[in-house]
This record gives C-alpha cells, sequence and structure tokens, in this order.
C-alpha cells in the first residue's frame, strides 16, 4: 500500500523549507533562485541539491500558467501595529476596494524571511499587482516579480536599484522644516532620537535636519541623535527618562516618529517635567493621536491618505496598460504647531 505521507514537500515546499534543507538564509536562496551574484559556489550547490531533494519549483512560475485576471493585490506593510503602516494599509485597501479589487494584507514584522514568504504567497494566489513597503535590504525578490510581468510599486521606502513606480513623501523637508521651526525658536540644546537602522526615510529627514542646521550656522553636538532600537511608544518612554535626566537637560526633544515622541512625552511627565515651558517635544507623522495628547503635539504632516491613493492609482494604471512608463511621486510634508512646542525657558 503507497504511503501518501512518502514526501511532505512534494506538492508545495517553500523557498524557507529549501533554507532551512541547505543551512542557509532565505535571502541566500532567493539569489541563486534569481540567478543574482554575491553567492559562493559552494552555498550555491548546497541549495540547488536542496531544491532537488525536495522538487521544489518557485512558485512565481504559477504565474504563467494564470489565464485571468483574480482582481486581488498584495500589500506588503512592515508592522501593522504602528499607526503610521497601519492606516497606510487602510487607505490602501479602502481604495482597492472601491476599484472592486481586494487587498492581501502582508505583515512583515520588518522580518526578512517573513517578508520573502509572503512574497511567495502572493505569487502562489496568482496576484495581480503588489504595492510593496520593504524592511529588509535583500530585495531580490523584486527583479522576480518584474520578470514575472506583476506589476510593482514601491511606498515610502525606497529600492533605489529597482525601477519601478515609486511614491514618497518628501522626508527631507519634513526634517528640514522640524528643525527650523526649533531653531527659530531659539533652541540650541536640541536631542533627535532617531531609530537606529536609519531606514532611507530616516536618513532623508537626518538630510533635512542638517540642512536646516546649516542654514543656522549651527554646528552638530557629537551627541545630538539618540538612537533607539525601534518605533515603539516604550522606546520613546526609555529615552525620555535618560533625557530628563540630562544636566544639562535639553530643551527640545524632535522625535522622528510620533510614536516615540509620545513616549517622550510620557516620561517627561512622569519626571514632574512641564512640556512645553520646561522641554520642548516635537513628533513626526501627524497620526491622530498626536492632536489629542495633553498638550498637542507639535509635529510634520505625511500625507499618508495622498500617499496610499496615489499608490493604488499608479499601480490599477500599470494593471491597466502594461507599458505604461514608471512614475516618481514625492508628495509634500508640512509643519504643523500645536502646544507642545515653544521658545526655551529662560536660564
Amino acid at each position: 500500500m503507497a504511503n501518501g505521507h512518502q514526501n511532505n514537500h512534494a506538492n508545495n515546499p517553500t523557498m524557507n523549507e529549501v533554507a532551512k534543507a541547505a543551512g542557509v538564509s532565505v535571502a541566500t536562496v532567493s539569489r541563486v533562485i534569481n540567478g543574482n551574484k554575491g553567492v559562493s559556489k559552494k552555498l550555491e550547490q548546497r541549495v540547488q541539491k536542496a531544491i532537488q531533494e525536495l522538487n521544489y519549483h518557485p512558485s512565481s512560475l504559477a504565474r504563467s500558467f494564470k489565464m485571468q485576471e483574480t482582481r486581488l493585490i498584495g500589500l506588503i506593510i512592515p508592522l501593522l501595529d504602528h499607526p503610521f503602516f497601519s492606516r497606510l494599509a487602510q487607505v490602501m485597501e479602502q481604495e482597492l476596494f472601491k476599484n472592486n479589487y481586494r487587498a492581501i494584507i502582508c505583515n512583515t514584522e520588518e522580518n526578512e524571511a517573513r517578508e520573502l514568504e509572503y512574497v511567495e504567497l502572493l505569487l502562489r494566489q496568482r496576484i495581480d499587482g503588489v504595492i510593496v513597503n520593504s524592511a529588509t535590504e535583500h530585495t531580490d525578490y523584486l527583479f522576480d516579480l518584474k520578470r514575472q510581468n506583476v506589476p510593482c510599486v514601491l511606498i515610502d521606502r525606497n529600492v533605489e536599484q529597482f525601477d519601478c513606480s515609486k511614491v514618497f513623501s518628501d522626508n527631507s523637508l519634513g526634517g528640514y522644516l522640524g528643525m527650523k521651526y526649533l531653531l527659530e525658536l531659539g533652541h540650541r540644546r536640541i536631542k533627535v532620537v532617531a531609530p537606529f537602522d536609519f531606514a532611507e526615510p530616516t536618513q532623508h529627514r537626518i538630510r533635512g535636519i542638517r540642512e536646516a542646521m546649516a542654514e543656522f550656522g549651527y554646528e552638530e553636538p557629537s551627541d545630538m541623535f539618540i538612537t533607539t532600537s525601534d518605533h515603539s511608544f516604550e522606546m520613546g518612554v526609555e529615552v525620555g527618562l535618560q533625557l530628563a535626566q540630562m544636566d544639562p537637560r535639553p530643551t527640545a526633544i524632535f522625535g522622528l516618529s510620533d510614536v516615540t515622541a509620545i513616549g517622550v512625552m510620557h516620561a517627561l511627565d512622569q519626571m514632574n517635567l512641564c512640556i512645553p515651558k520646561d522641554i520642548s517635544v516635537m513628533g513626526y507623522d501627524n497620526i491622530p493621536l498626536s492632536g489629542y495628547m495633553l498638550p498637542s503635539m507639535t509635529t510634520i504632516d505625511q500625507p499618508i491618505n495622498a500617499m496610499g491613493k496615489t499608490a493604488v492609482r499608479v499601480l490599477l494604471n500599470h494593471i491597466q496598460n502594461a507599458s505604461k512608463q514608471s512614475e516618481r511621486a514625492v508628495l509634500p510634508t508640512q509643519l504643523i504647531v500645536r502646544n507642545s512646542t515653544a521658545a526655551p525657558p529662560t536660564e
């Protein structure tokens, strides 16, 4: 009697299973499959052996057999528990629904293996297109999408070497406007709180911050940037408690994420410091909660609704017209002045 469980992988092994069998990362498997350089001969042989043993066929080949559209769109999102990304996903899903498309929302948790697994899933579902907010440096799968003629739009985070349509907010302008405003108020002891990974949007914000400083002839202190391991509220609290105990204390804190800045405000309140009388706090994103804080928080507005709607419009244009040229949309950011910032205290 034949054993129906003879090969658990025969039907549908994944790239992750190939990686485990070969003892390499999912990114290495992806590079071997896509024929990209940078993999040693020894590793390549191990991957090829695992591919043969598991009878793995890249799932993207399923697209070759596609006879009609599925009206499914993949949305690759790095952190669904972050208000900026969850709102962006919501806007895109609503816009797709209005246009009679359905979204498959993929929460990668800023994890490379999860991102690649989700791409495999989307290709198995024979999606009509994908909007990507990538959290990984290893984006070889984008070239695989292109080879399989899957229309793709990048949003928020760029992959410079990949030619496709891209939608961003003007992060350099946002950083510039925020720092310029603090300097105009008279602040000079300023701390900037930024995630350690310095993802592309953060890099642009920092570039804008430095432009404003140069304009004011303000030399950057070596300890001006405080790096955090993530964008979380808890991380903001931790940093806020540290900054509150410095001597001399900063007179202004610019958090490059509203969530982190709200954590900073909470910490300063715990330390019985008055915002903005003792210390000013500014955020970045303009999530709804920032306007309901006490005091309401000054921030940089990212046009989340416009970004999401533009990305969907551009993607649907590509689906309807495969020969359409790539677009690059950079949407303006703006300063929203509320009650958490003021001139520094007199000493």
